[in-house]
């Protein structure tokens, strides 16, 4: 929340305001209803093709972070069997719906509370390691990389999977419209979400030092012509909470709802078109061996 001194500005934000926001720490989709969004959203089938993809097999011992309602983890249980499979989430609310319904649905998948960036696992557990939307959120995605590599067997796999473009390929929009979603993701910029993320995976495991690195990319949403009431409801509850914490962020309440109002009212139209794209990176960590020949090459390098 911002102090009251700062100067609140109908086309920008303050430096009080974009310190508020930097400040900011948490979810942008935080609700009391995440969880049914998570389990309404989630397409099992989907899940179960894109973690063969990656490469889980049976009997591996798999890790899901930010795996929120334990959705896609129960999948990967389904996969690898035997209780292999473990989410991790930083949310205690969510951790406990999870277990609830994996319990419901009777399977051994485990769960534990944590944080992407010092994750409550030891180093070289599991030989696979996996995060879907949770990238785009982070202030430091990178540093939740190098966990995942932490975590994960040398020669084991690590898939990230994110989007890209998201909320930016909306046409058309009015002039007003635009320059509030302009700004608004200028704002939730700040706090660490970034539509762009999906295209940067590829750099981000190279530089990590990851090896046989695949990349897949795919529509993920593809909408034209008003949406249906399912979808809907997603994007309704994603409107809602960005309004409210963009509201937080700069004081201007009234703003920020009536974008929210607004921005909905585009899903009605009979001419809209949008699309965004699923970026899929999956890649192997560096076996010991292949760490010490870097090792020895840039010894021999160095001389």
């Amino acid at each position: 929340m911002l102090r009251k001194s700062a100067t609140k500005t109908r086309r920008g934000s303050s430096s009080s305001q974009l310190l508020a926001a930097r400040d900011h720490s948490g979810y942008i989709m935080e609700s009391k209803y995440e969880v049914s969004r998570l389990e309404k959203k989630t397409d099992p089938q989907l899940a179960w093709r894109q973690l063969a993809w990656a490469g889980l097999r049976p009997g591996m011992r798999a890790l899901e972070v930010g795996c929120g309602s334990g959705a896609v983890t129960r999948v990967m249980e389904r996969i690898v069997v035997a209780g292999h499979a473990i989410g991790v989430d930083q949310s205690a609310d969510r951790i406990k719906a999870a277990r609830t319904l994996a319990r419901k649905a009777n399977l051994g998948v485990r769960f534990k509370l944590g944080n992407a960036y010092a994750l409550p696992v030891g180093d070289g557990k599991f030989d696979f390691a996996w995060s879907r939307f949770l990238f785009e959120y982070l202030r430091h995605p990178e540093r939740a990389l190098r966990e995942l590599i932490r975590v994960t067997k040398p020669g084991g796999i690590i898939s990230v999977a994110d989007l890209d473009g998201q909320l930016e390929q909306f046409y058309p929009l009015d002039r007003s419209l635009k320059r509030d979603l302009t700004e608004a993701l200028r704002l939730l910029g700040a706090t660490g979400f970034d539509p762009h993320l999906g295209r940067k995976l590829f750099t981000m495991f190279q530089i990590a030092g990851l090896h046989n690195i695949r990349v897949k990319a795919a529509p993920y949403q593809v909408y034209a012509g008003p949406m249906k009431s399912a979808d809907l409801a997603n994007w309704r509850l994603k409107s809602e909470n960005s309004g409210r914490l963009l509201a937080r962020l700069t004081g201007d309440t009234k703003r920020w709802m009536s974008f929210s109002e607004r921005f909905m009212r585009v899903f009605e139209r009979s001419d809209l078109f949008y699309h965004c794209t699923m970026i899929h990176v999956s890649a192997r960590s560096p076996t010991r061996a292949l760490m010490s020949r870097k090792l020895v090459f840039a010894k021999t390098a160095d001389r």
